[in-house]
């Protein structure tokens, strides 16, 4: 069965697009950070699991950089989660000022910074559920030099509906709920690097 042209119209009206939330320049510095940082902590699927999130590289390949404005030594990553964690709040409140109505709290998860490297992948998933109560979900591109590595949507019963062109200083919000699986195509060429967040 094929997905109608007017569902496709109605899902893709709720995924939203900004070019160049942050300053170029801001952009391409932090890239040149994600280059020079070792990232050593592997990305784990989401669980009910008092123990956390399991590990599955067949279902998801890549590392993790949390930024933390609290407890942080580092003065330039409490500068970077700052910067953005108001890209993030910014967004959010005018994607619910286009879509629907601001909330009267919002309330940023966390903000993670993602690197695949070749072959690393996050097959399809959505964003929401009993241990992840998530409303909105944004990825930020931070780079473009890559090959593979593209996010991709597909409709609840399995139908593509979107691919989303790779642009450095991109972010892409959209609904966290079932209605958006979504994955991280493998990448086949150089290293993939973005910042995730969720608005719950």
């Amino acid at each position: 069965m094929e997905i109608k042209e007017s569902d496709s119209r109605l899902l893709n009206s709720y995924i939203r697009i900004y070019d160049n939330p942050i300053p170029k320049k801001f952009s391409e510095s932090f890239f040149k950070i994600c280059q020079d940082r070792k990232f050593n902590l592997q990305g784990t699927l989401a669980s009910d699991n008092a123990d956390g999130g399991e590990l599955d590289k067949k279902i998801r390949d890549t590392k993790i950089w949390t930024l933390s404005n609290i407890g942080s030594k580092s003065r330039t990553e409490i500068h970077w989660c700052n910067l953005f964690l108001q890209m993030f709040e910014t967004r959010f409140h005018k994607y619910y000022a286009d879509v629907t109505k601001n909330p009267e709290k919002l309330i940023i998860q966390t903000v993670d910074v993602l690197k695949y490297s070749i072959g690393g992948h996050y097959k399809f998933h959505t964003d929401h559920g009993p241990n992840t109560p998530r409303t909105l979900s944004a990825i930020y591109f931070v780079n473009d030099n890559y090959k593979g590595g593209e996010l991709c949507f597909r409709t609840p019963k399995g139908e593509y509906f979107l691919e989303i062109q790779k642009i450095s200083n991109r972010l892409i919000i959209w609904p966290s709920n079932f209605l958006y699986p979504h994955m991280v195509k493998p990448v086949t060429e150089g290293e993939r690097y973005s910042i995730v967040s969720w608005a719950l």
